[in-house]
């Protein structure tokens, strides 16, 4: 593993640093050209409006309640 004891060795870690950014934003703009050439617009689509039921509400509240019931159970077991 590599280690800088000295400032001799920062030119090695900001070449890496540097050449690591330039990479990572090359392929950022690799990425929104390919996303534009599929026709993307900055917005998401928006396919259906969706309304919450009160069944979907009880079973989001039921869901993680159950799941820490269970785990406080499990834990009391252990």
């Amino acid at each position: 593993m590599f280690e800088a004891k000295g400032l001799k060795q920062w030119g090695v870690l900001a070449r890496s640093g540097g050449a690591l950014f330039i990479r990572s934003y090359e392929r950022g703009e690799r990425v929104h050209m390919a996303m534009l050439s599929r026709g993307y617009s900055g917005q998401l689509p928006i396919v259906s409006s969706q309304v919450s039921s009160r069944q979907d509400l009880i079973y989001a509240t039921l869901l993680p309640l159950t799941a820490v019931l269970v785990v406080l159970i499990w834990g009391v077991l252990l």
